[in-house]
């Protein structure tokens, strides 16, 4: 699968576990927690909250105690599972642990970064995304901090990887030939959908 098409598609995927009956208002509702659920959480020390903005945007301001990862650094194109590997653990993650994701709220870099986490074999009931985002968390009344967060320690999680959650190219190709049995579902807003968008 060419590189841009196998991130797209991987996108359209991982904007499928958005798609929740009902956002999360006062805890955890599947793999989306609320603000309210991630204030009082925060500290736990099985916590671990991971920004998934660019860099600069990290810089700019972000939830205190937030690890950055900047799904720019390394997404969408193939990498070794050991380097994956160490990438995993240099951001603290560990078997056992709650990892949070969010990014500025409204764009596709959190669930981006869910689907890398469950794809390398993070177990889905260990991730969440924060509801909303930076955005619904700063309207909240959240704190939030420019200063950096210091390294975590390393974590201990080892790469499985799933690649039954995965579809190459020409699986992609054979399903969008067959639709009695197959659906293809786009994550894009409708005005790029229909072309309207420049």
């Amino acid at each position: 699968m060419s590189k841009g098409l196998s991130h797209w598609f991987l996108v359209v995927i991982t904007s499928l576990f958005m798609l929740q009956p009902a956002l999360a208002t006062e805890g955890s509702n599947g793999e989306l927690v609320s603000v309210q659920w991630l204030e009082k959480n925060l500290k736990r020390d099985d916590v671990l909250l991971l920004d998934a903005s660019p860099a600069q945007v990290y810089s700019a301001r972000h939830i205190p105690g937030a690890v950055n990862v900047d799904v720019f650094s390394f997404g969408g194109r193939e990498i070794p599972a050991a380097e994956m590997e160490r990438h995993i653990q240099s951001w603290g993650v560990s078997a056992g642990k709650k990892i949070v994701i969010y990014d500025q709220g409204g764009t596709y870099l959190a669930t981006s970064l869910f689907f890398d986490l469950y794809y390398y074999g993070f177990p889905a009931e260990g991730l969440a995304v924060l509801d909303g985002g930076l955005a619904k968390w700063q309207a909240a009344g959240g704190a939030v901090t420019k200063d950096p967060t210091p390294a975590p320690k390393p974590g201990t999680f080892r790469v499985r990887l799933q690649e039954d959650v995965r579809v190459r190219l020409p699986e992609f190709l054979v399903a969008s030939g067959d639709p009695a049995n197959h659906a293809l579902v786009g994550a894009l807003e409708p005005a790029m959908h229909f072309g309207g968008a420049k």
